[in-house]
């Protein structure tokens, strides 16, 4: 792969692994990939953050190429093989542990002092040299009252309430809180089940979440990957059979549920099932306008919005339907 990429090179403004490997190839002895060394191989794959842009935008050898090249997939099985043979960092394997993390951070008192600390340059300097966290990085808060406990109204399901279909969504959503949303950012969830419910949509909560397994995914942990799979999906197959649509407030989550677990799991019928039934919220909305069911009565204008495209929305291949709500208001 390689190779191939070495002889196009129509990704080189993408994410750094491509200049990397290009210098790589240009500097060696024979300016093509065998005067590579094997050990520098690892340089390309840590530069790769799988936002998956070359697979989506720029790369000619996708399927139906029979070249079938899928160079962020295999980024992270070379991923995974570095940590099967356990080269990674203690750094890595904290912060991908989002929901021990999470659950320590919310704890009232600790809070506070977790967030002060993350404000706080002399401390900054002190998490750069313990855990490698830049001092420039943004970090984010954590709530002592989570999500899911400021939500508690939607842990009471009722399945008998009729909901509205429309088009391939049936009125019917439960959310996953994902475990980021839950501590990090619960004003998330609150303001989605807002909208939502103005828009007649009857809301429920999954009765328990941990993390998806994207953070674990993408540090090469497919055993953590498979745990998360075994703790969610039967709480998420259950809602589904009882006729809800689900709805992830993080892209992350949803892609996870829609793209990643179905390729790791094709087997997994519970799997699959759940992935048809997850949506990305403005997704859903989309969905029920296309309808005539979304309530377009807005009283006032956002003005000017700055809209940033999260990858893993973009790799949901949704389209920008974030943008496509908000140019509605």
């Amino acid at each position: 792969v390689f190779d191939l990429c070495h002889g196009c090179r129509r990704c080189v403004s993408l994410c750094n692994s491509f200049p990397t490997l290009f210098d790589l190839v240009d500097e060696s002895d024979t300016f093509e990939v065998d005067g590579v060394a094997k050990q520098d191989y690892w340089k390309v794959v840590d530069e790769c953050y799988l936002c998956d842009l070359c697979y989506m935008t720029k790369c000619p050898y996708t399927p139906p190429h029979e070249w079938n090249i899928d160079f962020p997939h295999l980024m992270l099985r070379a991923k995974a093989v570095k940590y099967k043979q356990g080269d990674v960092k203690l750094r890595d394997k904290i912060l991908t542990s989002t929901d021990t993390v999470g659950k320590l951070a919310s704890i009232p008192v600790v809070a506070q002092v977790v967030n002060v600390t993350n404000k706080s340059k002399p401390m900054r300097k002190v998490l750069e040299k313990v855990l490698g966290v830049h001092p420039d990085a943004k970090l984010p808060e954590y709530h002592t009252k989570s999500m899911r406990q400021q939500l508690k109204k939607l842990q009471k399901i009722d399945n008998s309430v009729n909901a509205l279909p429309a088009g391939r969504t049936s009125g019917k959503v439960a959310m996953f809180a994902t475990c980021y949303g839950n501590v990090n950012e619960p004003v998330i969830g609150e303001d989605l089940v807002a909208v939502f419910e103005h828009n007649g949509i009857i809301m429920s909560m999954a009765e328990k979440e941990q993390c998806c397994g994207m953070p674990k995914l993408e540090l090469g942990d497919l055993d953590a990957v498979e745990a998360a799979k075994n703790a969610n999906i039967p709480v998420l197959v259950k809602l589904v059979n009882e006729g809800w649509d689900i709805v992830a407030p993080i892209p992350s989550c949803a892609l996870m549920f829609k793209q990643e677990l179905p390729l790791l799991f094709p087997d997994d019928k519970d799997v699959v099932k759940v992935s048809q039934a997850i949506f990305d919220p403005f997704e859903y909305l989309m969905l029920r306008h296309k309808e005539g069911k979304l309530d377009t009565q807005f009283k006032n204008s956002l003005g000017k919005v700055a809209y940033h495209a999260a990858c893993h929305q973009r790799v949901q291949n949704i389209g920008s339907k974030t943008r496509e709500i908000l140019q509605l208001i």
